[in-house]
């Protein structure tokens, strides 16, 4: 039953800031914003008491309570630790709606969608909401465990410490004992490339019509993972692969390429299995750190299959838009039970054109609301939080060991990447799959965002580069051009001028 005002809004909990968002919608975030606070507790038992977000065009910030958030994240952690099968449980449901996301995508008929009824519309309009709630609910445990608190990363600090770990050897061996034994979609899709590239590399570099055929299929197969969450961007041409394997034949033999990429992936295996060996675990930490691993991999399958369910959505908002003389930001602003509504009933929100201006949504338990005006005014409000921005070190989180030094160059989205040169330092809020380029060309990484098992985490392990995650105001203090060293086996980012 809907609750008619929120419960939770005017409590002791000051607002934690989750995520800062640059390119995104209502309607791909309130999935999961709703997930949180009405079916989290499914799984774990504590779902998120009250959820903040607010929008400012399409860039949003969003909120949990602090205290709220911590809590959830001992209910992960805990859960975890006593029944560590779950772990296993949580992976393997994340690749089952991976497969679900991928299984929409390829449902939704782009060049014909005018030729859908309204009521075909509208079922993969809630096909999709319902798609992604799943994949919500199981692929943010990780996530909720981890990301804002440390909650789990602290446990396994305080685990190893009674191994008799010292303190400076904590890091790195939390790294190597999280390490997947598995690859990722990503670097899978880059073995791919680096094989085609072979094939060029034995025909004076050039491509033979056999090499040819097989990078036209994987321009088919993965051009849309540019499109992230609104596809500012676009997708990526043949033209773009053409240039990548032009770029991998620039950096020496491609099959050398390839063989350290396996070498070095056998070796972390090697590594993490002697270490484990080394200071006997065993129990409840030895399945919980098989699956860790897991939780990267599929956090990157679930992204894919996210991008591509998100690109091809577009062609149905866009229809249902054409359809009631709307803008497609209108569309992307509007809640699930309105576009419903808009359909059966040709009725739209008054105040669609202020929602895409500036807006903030509410959601708790059996209730969510979207305020524009003066009372959005009034809850952005209560969200603010002063930065110091004379400070000259940074905290965060080792993603990758190692040590980096260069000159700063923030980076955001793809366009970001033109001014990126090999040897700076990436600074970003989070990374995302459309500035891996940038990624490999990297001193070292810094982000404000994520957890062990974020993105860049997980392509910073498989790129060998030092980055340090969770500094949550990287972006806010440094800016282009200031030199940092970045200590990533101690997690600190050091401004030097």
């Amino acid at each position: 039953m809907q609750q008619k005002s929120p419960k939770f809004l005017k409590d002791k909990d000051p607002w934690l800031l989750a995520e800062d968002i640059p390119d995104i919608d209502l309607f791909f975030s309130r999935v999961w914003m709703w997930c949180f606070t009405n079916l989290f507790h499914r799984q774990t038992g504590r779902a998120y008491k009250k959820v903040l977000s607010v929008y400012r065009g399409y860039h949003q910030w969003f909120y949990f309570g602090e205290k709220d958030s911590f809590e959830v994240g001992e209910a992960v952690a805990k859960k975890f630790l006593k029944e560590p099968k779950f772990t296993e449980k949580v992976n393997k449901e994340c690749m089952v709606w991976y497969k679900q996301m991928l299984a929409l995508g390829k449902k939704i008929p782009a060049e014909k969608i005018k030729n859908l009824s309204d009521k075909q519309l509208l079922a993969l309009y809630n096909e999709h909401t319902q798609v992604h709630l799943g994949r919500y609910e199981w692929g943010w445990i990780p996530v909720a465990g981890d990301m804002f608190h440390n909650n789990l990363t602290n446990r396994l600090k305080e685990y190893l410490r009674g191994l008799g770990v010292p303190e400076e050897q904590i890091n790195p061996d939390l790294v190597t004992l999280t390490s997947p034994e598995t690859k990722s979609p990503i670097q899978t899709e880059q073995e791919e490339l680096l094989k085609i590239a072979a094939l060029a590399e034995t025909n004076n570099k050039k491509l033979s019509p056999t090499a040819e055929k097989l990078l036209k299929a994987h321009y088919k197969k993965y051009y849309w993972t540019k499109y992230l969450f609104l596809g500012t961007q676009g997708v990526y041409d043949y033209a773009y692969y053409q240039a990548e394997v032009k770029r991998i034949l620039s950096e020496g033999s491609p099959a050398k390429q390839l063989a350290d990429i396996k070498t070095k992936f056998k070796e972390e295996i090697t590594k993490r299995e002697a270490l484990i060996k080394k200071l006997g675990i065993k129990g409840a930490w030895k399945t919980i750190l098989d699956q860790w691993g897991g939780f990267m991999i599929t956090k990157i399958y679930r992204r894919y299959g996210q991008i591509y369910m998100l690109y091809k959505m577009e062609f149905v908002l866009k229809e249902i838009a054409r359809r009631h003389g709307l803008s497609l930001m209108q569309i992307r602003f509007m809640l699930p039970s309105e576009v419903n509504t808009l359909i059966k009933t040709g009725k739209a929100p008054n105040d669609l054109h202020e929602r895409t201006k500036f807006c903030v949504y509410l959601t708790e338990k059996n209730f969510e609301k979207i305020y524009t005006g003066e009372a959005a005014e009034k809850l952005a409000k209560q969200t603010e939080r002063k930065v110091d921005h004379n400070v000259t070190q940074l905290h965060g989180q080792t993603g990758c060991p190692g040590y980096g030094k260069g000159r700063v160059k923030i980076v955001i989205r793809a366009e970001d990447m033109a001014k990126f040169e090999k040897g700076d330092i990436l600074v970003s809020i989070a990374t995302d799959p459309d500035i891996v380029p940038a990624m490999k060309k990297a001193a070292a990484i810094v982000t404000e965002q994520g957890g062990i098992t974020s993105h860049a985490a997980i392509v910073s392990r498989e790129l060998g580069v030092p980055c340090v995650i969770g500094t949550k105001i990287a972006t806010k203090v440094l800016k282009d051009g200031d030199l940092v060293e970045v200590d990533a086996n101690q997690g600190i980012v050091r401004k030097l001028s």
